[in-house]
């Protein structure tokens, strides 16, 4: 492929992401970006239970087809497993990127935003805080990077009996867009509350995709937060303070939280004191470097 076609096929890949979060498309085509390539190819719908539970964590090489920047600080970055990979995930899980800096290789833990129908393409949601995170979103098209995986355990094995509480701030969104993607591309999944927070609406990621997924499917509620510059599309105030004000049943309820490190104690304890079951109760964290 010459570089003019490479140009051509990294500008179609931009295009195609960048919809994915700004497309105002009909109920009739709703939710088709859930069982979509990038670049439109189906996939198979996965079944009611995920048929990926026992996948043993492996190293495998990607190359980046695209980033996309989504707000000020978070990121979107697309990448394809090479060759006829064996790769599988539940929704949720993560992978385990190798940088090498200085002489010395690290890693860093990122979950996976995208359904597992989109395999052998996975997509990252990263918060550009830290070197680590830098690093990944400075990758350009093209680039190959190692990783490890799956790994995690805030995960969907079947559709939940329970109708379902995600409450998540910041990058954390990624994990829980795994899960939603996946439950939604069923044909009987639950009730579902989506409380997304953050400082101002700069930090709020994938605003136009969860509100049309919200528009065309009266299962799916999403109840965006901020402190600060609320207007007409956000709850002023806080994830768990959201949370208090429209859940009137708690007890009855699945909830998963992912946030960054304290904020996830903040926001449990918060929940539980609201009267959500702790044995229904589920958190994962993530840490900057």
């Amino acid at each position: 492929m010459d570089n003019g076609a490479k140009r051509a096929r990294t500008a179609d890949l931009r295009n195609a992401i960048a919809a994915l979060y700004q497309l105002s498309y009909s109920p009739r085509r709703a939710f088709s970006i859930f069982t979509q390539t990038p670049m439109g190819r189906q996939r198979p719908t996965p079944t009611r239970f995920c048929p990926m539970i026992t996948i043993a964590p492996a190293d495998y090489r990607a190359n980046v087809l695209c980033t996309l920047q989504m707000t000020p600080t978070i990121w979107s970055i697309y990448l394809a497993l090479e060759g006829e990979t064996s790769f599988r995930f539940l929704p949720g899980q993560a992978v385990w990127p190798r940088f090498e800096r200085e002489g010395r290789i690290f890693t860093k833990i990122y979950s996976i935003a995208s359904s597992p129908a989109l395999v052998p393409e996975i997509e990252l949601c990263i918060s550009r805080v830290g070197w680590a995170s830098n690093f990944m979103c400075r990758l350009k098209p093209g680039d190959t990077i190692e990783l490890r995986g799956p790994y995690g355990m805030m995960t969907l094995e079947s559709v939940p009996e329970r109708d379902v509480v995600y409450v998540a701030e910041g990058s954390g969104i990624a994990p829980i867009k795994s899960h939603i993607e996946w439950l939604f591309a069923q044909e009987n999944p639950p009730n579902v509350w989506l409380f997304y927070g953050g400082n101002d609406p700069g930090e709020i990621a994938y605003h136009a995709l969860w509100k049309d997924l919200a528009a065309h499917n009266l299962k799916f509620r999403y109840i965006p937060t901020v402190r600060t510059g609320a207007g007409e599309e956000f709850e002023p105030g806080s994830a768990e303070e959201a949370v208090a004000a429209f859940i009137k049943r708690p007890e009855a309820l699945q909830v998963d939280i992912c946030a960054v490190e304290d904020r996830v104690d903040e926001i449990k304890r918060a929940l539980l004191e609201q009267g959500f079951d702790p044995a229904h109760l589920r958190t994962e964290r993530f840490c900057s470097y």
